[in-house]
């Protein structure tokens, strides 16, 4: 008797796993211990008391009887448990089994131009979902850790797909496109493979599964080369994606040309539509369309004494002086030539040493394949006085 009711006190600790996990995640337990532990407190009080009970009432079959009230215990917690360690183990396996029933139903290569001296290709893989619900999927990569090419979605196909709560249907094909650039780092295509990283949730208990797809045909693809200056596959003339991409552009940035040192960097400029369509804005917010960073660029001797903070953000030599904010601005499209004035300011994160700088107004489209890849840099130069 004295084993089951060991072996009943083993699994209820077993089963508070979860909950003792959550307590244990930034010390909340130690604030609340009761919160995430009386559950589990009451559970073996109830064990032993059992134990206590059945060896004092019952007289024959004892083991069958405080079984039975170990088995009664452990399921009634179970159902009380806002997340139970058996609970949560089945439902992962469960959903890492449904992961592995996603079928890869073909792949093709597409050779494309690249601008940094590598080898740069699309691939586009087409999966069918046994299940239908939201999947999370991320851009593929290859190559091992200390040589790895991480791939980009070209998502303007189907941006559709970046929603989390996209839901795809069962046994529909869905198809994906990645842009990979080695940027001159050499492969043997017919070892590696993409890795596919596809997970069901977002959540602390997450499944996840990688998909590996061969990249044999790379060779034979890229024996054709890509007409020169195509960078990502080809899109209708009318996808809203490329166009907004291609349109949105910064114009007649003006600040002033001397500063005091420590001051912040008045500037202004125009989010202009060079395109030839109207543009929507979703949300009315540029902030959905695009990112616009300001950074400062030392250009004299006297200026490179600038202190700058350990682990602030270099885009080559300019250093960040903060990202525009648009939350004043309520724009639901652009017309063809059509602008937008922006009154903001740079703010260095230390004062700026007397000298000549350059201020650059950088601007990233969030439809871009390589989303950290400026679309333009406006140049102003400045000079700050003591």
């Amino acid at each position: 008797m004295l084993l089951i009711a060991v072996l009943a006190t083993i699994l209820a600790f077993i089963q508070n796993l979860i909950m003792f996990a959550a307590g244990m995640k930034e010390s909340a337990i130690r604030s609340a211990p009761l919160f995430f532990t009386w559950i589990f407190l009451l559970e073996i009080a109830l064990i032993w008391v059992a134990f206590f009970c059945v060896r004092r009432i019952v007289r024959q079959k004892r083991e069958v009887v405080l079984a039975g009230c170990m088995m009664l215990i452990l399921g009634a917690v179970e159902f009380a448990l806002p997340a139970s360690f058996f609970t949560t183990f089945l439902s992962l396996a469960e959903r890492k089994y449904l992961l592995q029933r996603i079928q890869e139903v073909g792949t093709s290569i597409e050779p494309l131009s690249s601008d940094d001296g590598g080898t740069r290709f699309a691939l586009t893989y087409t999966l069918k979902f046994p299940k239908t619900r939201p999947y999370l999927t991320y851009p593929a990569n290859v190559g091992p850790e200390d040589n790895q090419v991480f791939g980009y979605y070209f998502h303007k196909m189907h941006p559709e797909y970046d929603d989390e709560k996209y839901v795809y249907e069962a046994g529909k094909p869905y198809s994906f496109t990645v842009v990979f650039d080695t940027q001159g780092k050499t492969f043997d295509y017919s070892k590696e493979k993409a890795n596919i990283d596809i997970c069901d949730s977002k959540d602390y208990f997450m499944a996840c599964r990688i998909i590996r797809i061969g990249l044999g045909g790379v060779p034979a693809a890229m024996a054709t080369p890509a007409p020169p200056g195509k960078l990502e596959p080809d899109v209708p003339a009318d996808n809203l994606a490329d166009l907004t991409e291609k349109s949105i552009r910064l114009a007649g940035l003006a600040i002033s040309e001397r500063y005091k040192s420590g001051q912040p960097l008045a500037l202004s400029y125009e989010i202009t539509n060079a395109g030839k369509s109207e543009i929507p804005i979703p949300g009315d917010n540029f902030a959905y369309v695009i990112r616009v960073e300001y950074k400062w660029e030392a250009v004299s001797e006297s200026a490179k004494k600038t202190k700058v903070v350990p682990g602030t953000y270099h885009l080559g030599n300019a250093i960040s002086a903060g990202i525009a904010q648009f939350v004043r601005i309520r724009k639901s499209s652009l017309a063809p030539g059509e602008s937008v004035t922006i009154h903001d300011e740079a703010r260095p994160f230390e004062p700026l040493a007397p000298g000549e700088y350059k201020l650059h107004v950088f601007v990233f489209s969030y439809y871009a394949t390589y989303p950290d890849k400026p679309e333009q840099d406006l140049v102003q130069a400045f000079s700050v006085e003591p």
